[in-house]
């Protein structure tokens, strides 16, 4: 009896364990910057070096733990089954947000390191249980909870309307996704009663309404304000959080339900749900790119880059309508959080050395701070060959399922505006120094804080531009595969 208990505990515990440390930092984070460990002028320090540590802890214990047999937690009728894509997340996210709550620094260093923490157990938790409304509403619910955290009680209007838009845009969704539920239920009567609907036609309401989901979330056009806003005003742990890795794992939810809705009807569902999508995604990279070109806010210039990310999974979710078996677009979501979270990482480093928001006067950063440099020509590098290599050989394929060669050679415009609004933060910092960033010291290359910020921003980047393979874990479907399954409504 006691192997029995030991052994669903160690269960519980692989299954849980980004959970259990997120709970865990509520200990430990407060009690390290208690008087007890040191001076209270250094507590903002002491947090945010556990902060670090608890994010390098949990991505290895999800690393370690795994998705297999021995990480499945049966909890009543609810089964807590960790997807391999879940697990990826979390050990690549747990040391993307250790490194830039490093390099950040601030006062809140530790609760943004608990906004990491827990955010990560939200897409753990919610990739582990893909069946139905339940990950779903615990993505939307988390996403609108972090936000508010991340916000923190600081008296700041900019920041409690991008709050507010928040909580106004998950209160819309999930009554929207609790119609698709309402939706799916009634399928099975169209079975019994042909009078009442075609299975296709409800299908393809789940199908839409899912779909409005998706773009509300990741911030597809017309759905951007969100997105811009919360990069704008919210902390840049938070802002990648909410606007970008939820979204990522919200997005392999969604797509793991069209493709089980698109893969059990024998007539297919597309019509005006994927003329739509393509339409949008194609709309979003375009708008992203030019609108990322043209502003000179860096908070604006990175929202818009998120912008322009959200019209891949656009774009992904009408080829997995059409292909419920595709590969490509669950190989969209990934790469493209480490693009915009190496961004992040940029931002943030600039805004710590400089203070400074206006590209305008962050003219000639890159000659006093040539590690940041470093930091951005991995970044751009990345925007440049995640589509080469992952959006060329799954993306590109998306657009051209289209059968449009407008949308085609829009979404491939799309992707060259999104790097030439990267290559243009280089040339501002290549440019002439203003006079703000001549005042300002220069940073030393060698120095240990560049060298770790360099060496993780080289693996970062190497893995979101896939020369790091990670293409077997990323492509992990959260269901059967759709192509060794029998339609519902076809004959074998």
């Amino acid at each position: 009896m006691s192997d029995v208990l030991t052994l669903q505990a160690l269960s519980a515990i692989r299954a849980l364990s980004p959970l259990l440390f997120a709970l865990l930092s509520l200990l430990v984070i407060p009690l390290v910057k208690s008087d007890l460990f040191g001076k209270k002028s250094d507590a903002h320090v002491r947090g945010g070096s556990a902060a670090v540590l608890l994010l390098l802890a949990s991505s290895v214990a999800a690393l370690l733990a795994g998705s297999g047999y021995a990480s499945t937690l049966n909890v009543g009728l609810i089964t807590v089954d960790p997807s391999e894509p879940g697990r990826l997340l979390v050990t690549l996210g747990g040391a993307v947000f250790a490194l830039i709550v490093a390099v950040g620094q601030g006062r809140r260093a530790g609760a943004m390191g608990q906004v990491a923490l827990f955010g990560l157990a939200l897409i753990d938790l919610a990739l582990a249980i893909p069946i139905g409304l339940a990950p779903i509403v615990i993505l939307l619910v988390g996403s609108a909870s972090l936000s508010a955290l991340a916000a923190g009680n600081r008296e700041d209007a900019q920041r409690a309307r991008a709050v507010f838009r928040d909580l106004r845009t998950v209160g819309v969704l999930l009554t929207v996704i609790v119609v698709a539920e309402l939706l799916r239920s009634a399928i099975p009567l169209s079975a019994t009663d042909p009078a009442y609907a075609t299975t296709s036609s409800l299908t393809a309401g789940v199908a839409l309404t899912l779909s409005l989901v998706l773009l509300g979330m990741i911030g597809a056009f017309p759905f951007h304000h969100r997105l811009v806003r919360i990069f704008e005003s919210l902390p840049i742990v938070g802002s990648l959080m909410v606007g970008v890795w939820i979204p990522a794992a919200l997005s392999l939810i969604i797509f793991n339900e069209l493709s089980l809705l698109s893969s059990s009807v024998s007539e297919p569902i597309g019509g005006a749900v994927v003329a739509a999508l393509f339409i949008t995604g194609t709309v979003t990279l375009l708008f992203g790119g030019v609108s990322a070109l043209l502003h000179d806010d860096v908070g604006e210039v990175l929202g818009f880059l998120a912008v322009g990310n959200a019209g891949w999974l656009a774009l992904g979710a009408a080829a997995i309508i059409l292909h419920p078996s595709a590969v490509g677009p669950l190989l969209v979501a990934l790469p493209g959080a480490l693009v915009i979270s190496l961004f992040g990482l940029w931002r943030i480093s600039i805004r710590r050395h400089y203070e400074l928001t206006s590209l305008q006067e962050l003219s000639g950063w890159a000659r006093r701070t040539r590690a940041l440099g470093v930091v951005l020509i991995c970044a751009a590098v990345s925007q440049t060959a995640v589509p080469v290599r992952e959006f060329f050989s799954g993306g590109f394929d998306i657009a051209g399922q289209s059968g449009s060669l407008l949308i085609t050679v829009g979404a491939l415009l799309g992707a060259g505006t999104l790097a030439a609004a990267a290559i243009r933060l280089l040339l501002v910092g290549l440019a002439q120094e203003s006079q703000d960033v001549h005042r300002t010291r220069k940073g030393k290359v060698l120095s240990p804080a560049a060298i770790w910020l360099v060496a993780g921003t080289i693996l970062i980047s190497g893995v979101a531009a896939g020369f790091i393979n990670i293409e077997a874990a990323a492509s992990g479907l959260l269901r059967p595969d759709p192509v060794e399954s029998v339609p519902q409504n076809s004959t074998p």
